[in-house]
């Protein structure tokens, strides 16, 4: 049963703890019920080099499936229409004493349409990333599946690229409740991002940014708000909206 709970596995030597040496939460469904189990590193010398592990699939456990915080959050997210996805165990702790209660994380995998399925009908959803490299690939994959949320989708970055968990200690509760209530929506996030990695000093730069930004204008559903984001992407870039807008309609 420990096997099939993926608690434990068999190795070389016989069957071995494979959460030993680590902080284990447990990782409950909307009901409560035990379905797995994450862990997060203590020691440097630890054998498992990845920061966090999960308990890997099993008949009751299916990481794109599952979201950790939902047995704690799902009134409040009912309640307030909003739901806060984090990246990590300690960023739904930190979320939740600093008094966002309708925070929840992902398990080792990318937020997607499953989770969304899943999810109590909320108005306002805000995703917490990095600003870095990696979290600009989570939000664009966010950006892909918002034909999936029935709701507004917005996008939370900390100064210095603090995770909530780190921001809450370094700045406290305010300072996390203020990462919240200063979210972006997810378009203008997403677009910000692929304008900023050109020079717009220059003509090659600005027709870099108009062709970057192009696609993702196209995929917006809604034709009133990629008129608007195709305008206002124009206007950053500085170029022609006619221009900006013939490249939106060949991306689409």
């Amino acid at each position: 049963e420990i096997l099939d709970a993926g608690l434990a596995r068999q190795g070389q030597r016989g069957i071995y703890d494979y959460f030993r040496g680590r902080v284990t939460w447990p990782i409950r469904d909307s009901t409560g019920r035990t379905l797995g189990f994450g862990a997060r590193k203590l020691y440097e010398d630890d054998q498992i080099a990845a920061k966090y592990i999960n308990t890997p699939d099993t008949q009751l456990y299916r990481k794109t499936q599952v979201l950790y915080g939902i047995d704690l959050a799902k009134s409040a997210i009912v309640k307030k229409r909003q739901v806060v996805i984090v990246e990590g165990y300690t960023d739904v702790m930190a979320m939740h004493l600093a008094g966002i209660d309708t925070a929840i994380a992902t398990c080792g995998t990318a937020f997607g349409a499953e989770h969304a399925k899943d999810q109590p009908l909320s108005s306002r959803i805000v995703f917490t990333f990095d600003g870095d490299a990696a979290g600009q690939k989570a939000a664009l994959h966010a950006f892909g599946l918002d034909s999936a949320f029935l709701s507004q989708t917005f996008v939370a970055v900390a100064d210095d690229n603090l995770d909530p968990c780190d921001l809450r200690i370094e700045r406290g509760n305010e300072a996390v409740r203020s990462l919240i209530a200063r979210a972006k929506p997810l378009y203008d996030f997403v677009i910000d991002a692929a304008i900023s990695r050109f020079d717009l000093t220059y003509t090659p730069g600005q027709v870099g940014a108009m062709k970057a930004v192009a696609p993702l204008v196209a995929q917006i559903r809604d034709r009133s708000l990629w008129d608007a984001y195709a305008r206002k992407s124009a206007g950053r870039i500085g170029v022609d909206l006619e221009v900006m807008r013939r490249e939106v309609m060949n991306a689409r």
